[in-house]
């Protein structure tokens, strides 16, 4: 019997010749495919670069609201990332059925309108709203069609493409965190917020018309393909993604605070922390994205979990020094940065380009609860076991998360 399975497998990377699409006649791997992976680099860094700088805010945010809780400050950037994954399967079928560069100035709108709203609220309540639900509603439609057209555009450097445009996650992360840090000390965060969503907003309806889709791909009757979930190596990838979304953004929200917190450092330190993997996150999706069109993207995906979760427990948990939290931020930022990247191609390698979009927004959602767990839960150890100075157990809980992320990938060559 031939089953569902089997036909995914068949599912090529080139496009097929009975499309219509109207951009559908560019050839791939040239100057008008890089466009648009330049496209696709400026809406990750605008969006992701947001979200990879919120550990600045969580700075300011506990010396704003010192009664409350460390989980529920957490939550925020948590939230943006819930909801960015949670929307990601109507993202999908939106891609699937209305144009891209539409769909890319609307969330732009949606997001920048957020963190505007953010500056004027005076509750940590208030700010999870709207810097938390309503920014990740916007980012939803600015990061799904951008993690997917890059492999639809380029045919010969597919790795290469995608980490590129997923580098402007890194580099925005990168200057927001330190533009953020001097907007908060100069202008205080109400304007640090302002600023951003004005930018975002900008920045999105910019280079939203890049933001074609080269083929014409065939909508889907519901919102979720479940019947992927039937199948033992995308049950195994959606599980193995639950732990890679929550382990991909703690440390950049708990880094920051821990040179402040427990290292006894000022503020600048923490937001240079949060560079730092910005940094060295540019560099290692840029290297990786080489690495993985000669090794594989699953191969490259396991190494990068693994030697990640050995910078979380070697270099992060045993030393407490102003250098060793560098060198592990550096070391997490170069190979945990690529987890995003190497996400999507991995999916397109097991099941097939044309099935990426709606399968990537089925994958969002266990995206959804592995950002829902990992940092909320981390902040409730730093609260009742650190009693909000002792990150110990919050490291080790992290560093969990990669190593059964890289265990759970690493199965996923039985199915090869």
């Amino acid at each position: 019997m031939h089953s569902k399975e089997s036909e995914a497998s068949k599912c090529s990377d080139e496009p097929s010749n009975h499309h219509s699409d109207t951009h559908s006649d560019h050839p791939g791997s040239t100057a008008h495919g890089w466009l648009v992976v330049c496209g696709c680099f400026f809406v990750l860094m605008i969006s992701m670069g947001s979200s990879n700088s919120y550990g600045v805010y969580l700075q300011e945010y506990q010396q704003q609201f010192p009664s409350a809780p460390t989980s529920l400050l957490s939550w925020i950037g948590s939230i943006q990332f819930g909801v960015i994954s949670f929307l990601g399967a109507l993202s999908g079928v939106s891609a699937e059925r209305y144009d891209i560069r539409h769909l890319v100035a609307l969330g732009s709108l949606i997001s920048g309108i957020g963190l505007v709203i953010a500056s004027f609220c005076t509750t940590p309540w208030g700010l999870l709203a709207t810097q938390g639900v309503v920014f990740g509603v916007g980012a939803s439609f600015m990061m799904v069609p951008a993690m997917c057209l890059p492999a639809m555009w380029v045919d010969r450097w597919k790795s290469v493409a995608t980490c590129v445009a997923t580098t402007g996650g890194s580099i925005g992360g990168l200057w927001m965190s330190l533009a953020t840090r001097k907007m908060v000390a100069a202008l205080h965060w109400q304007w640090s917020l302002r600023i951003n969503g004005l930018l975002v907003i900008v920045i999105g309806l910019a280079v939203s018309p890049l933001m074609k889709k080269r083929h014409n791909l065939q909508p889907r009757d519901h919102l979720f393909d479940f019947a992927a979930l039937r199948t033992p190596r995308f049950l195994v990838l959606f599980v193995a993604s639950v732990f890679v979304s929550g382990a991909y953004f703690a440390p950049y929200n708990f880094m920051p605070p821990y040179a402040v917190t427990q290292l006894g450092l000022k503020k600048t330190s923490g937001a240079n922390v949060s560079s730092f993997m910005n940094a060295s996150g540019t560099v290692g999706r840029l290297v990786v994205g080489v690495v993985a069109d000669y090794v594989g993207a699953l191969s490259a995906l396991v190494g990068c979990l693994a030697l990640t979760a050995l910078a979380v427990f070697a270099l992060w948990l045993p030393f407490r020094s102003w250098q060793m939290l560098v060198v592990a931020a550096v070391f997490v930022g170069f190979c945990g940065g690529s987890l995003v990247s190497l996400g999507p191609l991995v999916t397109a390698r097991l099941f097939g380009i044309r099935r990426l979009p709606s399968l990537l927004g089925l994958l969002y959602l266990a995206y959804t609860i592995g950002a829902m767990v990992c940092s909320p839960i981390a902040g409730v150890l730093l609260d009742r076991v650190g009693l909000g100075l002792d990150y110990q157990w919050v490291i080790v809980y992290i560093g969990c998360f990669y190593v059964a992320a890289a265990i759970l990938f690493a199965a996923l060559w039985l199915f090869k």
